[in-house]
């Protein structure tokens, strides 16, 4: 039978050793909240997407819904939202941030302040690299209010944009151009090879070659365990995050716990 979304007990379970830990209460409160968040949203799917680390201890539980995926071509678009939560039990809202916000929330190169109130002050001139101050009225002089909540969605997208991976085949196209999993799927052939696993937004992507070998050479890493036949594959372009797939039980999944700071040193790593 196959999955219709990963199960976060198995993800949890495969991904301990990537350091993909919650913590306890987090994980008990989440049992409840997430399917009454999902219910009272009108979503058809909603999981755990990753836990992002704060300077004050307070981390962000970071949720990811949909109702429909579609395809248009070999490309998908999924409708996605997000919430988040700092206790498992209250969910808030993430909304979408213009280009604009987005392109000077790329510059903070600090960790999250845990205070969803929190508003940093960006230079546009500059690299976004001193210690955050609290803004006053948005705009003066070039510099330019971020809160904390609009770059915890950008920290999101650009994760995502580089990484949510999904094993190649499991989701096709029907007849309505809607993006379903194929309840045909049958394994992937060789969980052992980049190329068996693509990106979200190309997980129509057919034949041999191409996936997530087609990316940045050595910014995966990707270790199969023959004996459990399961892949883990962590990303070293935004270290913290893991996805797993496994060839007995054909279920996967991935989670995300950091700072959500990419790793601008990879070109000297490789």
């Amino acid at each position: 039978m196959v999955q219709l979304e990963p199960n976060l007990q198995l993800v949890l379970q495969h991904l301990t050793t990537c350091g993909a830990v919650l913590p306890a209460e987090a994980t008990a409160a989440m049992d409840h909240s997430i399917p009454i968040k999902r219910s009272e949203a009108g979503l058809k799917s909603l999981v755990l997407w990753g836990r992002l680390l704060a300077h004050n201890g307070k981390d962000y539980l970071i949720a990811e819904g949909y109702n429909n995926a579609t395809a248009k071509g070999k490309a998908v678009s999924f409708e996605a939202k997000f919430y988040f939560s700092q206790d498992g039990a209250k969910w808030a809202d993430l909304p979408t941030v213009d280009a604009d916000t987005a392109a000077r929330a790329v510059k903070l190169r600090l960790q999250l302040s845990g205070d969803p109130a929190f508003q940093y002050t960006v230079d546009d001139a500059a690299a976004g690299t001193a210690a955050p101050e609290p803004a006053a009225d948005g705009e003066d002089n070039g510099k330019y209010v971020v809160t904390e909540v609009q770059r915890l969605r950008c920290i999101i997208d650009s994760v995502n944009s580089a990484t949510a991976v999904q094993p190649k085949g499991y989701f096709i196209a029907n007849a309505h151009n809607q993006v379903v999993p194929n309840r045909l799927f049958s394994g992937l052939d060789y969980p052992d090879k980049l190329e068996s696993y693509v990106h979200r937004s190309a997980a129509l992507e057919e034949g041999k070659g191409g996936g997530l070998a087609g990316d940045v050479r050595g910014s995966w890493s990707l270790h199969y365990d023959s004996f459990k036949g399961v892949a883990v594959l962590r990303s070293l372009l935004f270290p913290g995050y893991c996805f797993y797939y496994s060839s007995h039980d054909l279920t996967w999944g991935s989670l995300y716990v950091g700072d959500g700071l990419q790793n601008n040193d990879l070109v000297f790593m490789l």
